[in-house]
């Protein structure tokens, strides 16, 4: 099970779960050891209905997504030989994945976002620039992975056997960035 997560992670990390930069490449790897941390339990359980930055959650369709942001800046689609099509939506200052449902061509869900921007908050009022005491009083203490100058607080989100995680990107002490990803199988 571990060793087909690892693969599935992996190909999915080569088909842009990030945009394609150098420093998102490595934030990547960071956020892919995360979600196997998921695997072993070494991860604080918090609600799915936590796992949002404004009004975006995992599961939403692209319908959806785009009722509530309006056109985005940039569309861009893969395929994926993990999990098959996959599209990105980049916003001025947030960035959806969603992936086409096996079941419905043409539908697509959310199954990752992320933002640099002060301007989302999760619904437990933590944003971009507050200090990792405060991810800490209201997630709960985890286990840090160390990048570099970056620091990682994943928390796993209880969705019914699938992989995923709220994390939290902190440098100098700072949240840099805030991302929630679902594994896909």
């Amino acid at each position: 099970m571990i060793k087909h997560l690892m693969i599935a992670l992996s190909l999915t990390a080569l088909t842009g779960l990030s945009p394609a930069t150098s420093t998102n490449q490595t934030n990547l790897l960071a956020r892919t050891n995360l979600l196997t941390q998921y695997t072993t339990g070494e991860t604080p359980l918090i609600s799915h209905k936590k796992a949002k930055l404004g009004d975006i959650s995992l599961s939403m369709t692209e319908v959806q997504v785009r009722k509530i942001l309006g056109k985005p800046k940039s569309v861009k689609n893969e395929d994926s030989p993990a999990v098959g099509k996959l599209r990105y939506l980049q916003y001025q200052d947030i960035y959806v994945g969603l992936v086409e449902d096996v079941n419905k061509p043409n539908s697509f869900s959310v199954y990752r976002f992320s933002t640099r921007s002060r301007k989302y908050t999760t619904p437990d009022s933590i944003r971009v620039g507050d200090n990792r005491a405060k991810v800490i009083k209201v997630y709960g203490q985890v286990s840090p992975q160390q990048e570099g100058r970056k620091t990682y607080f994943s928390y796993q989100i209880d969705l019914k056997d699938i992989p995923a995680a709220l994390i939290f990107e902190i440098e100098a002490g700072r949240v840099t960035e805030i991302s929630c990803i679902e594994q896909l199988t």
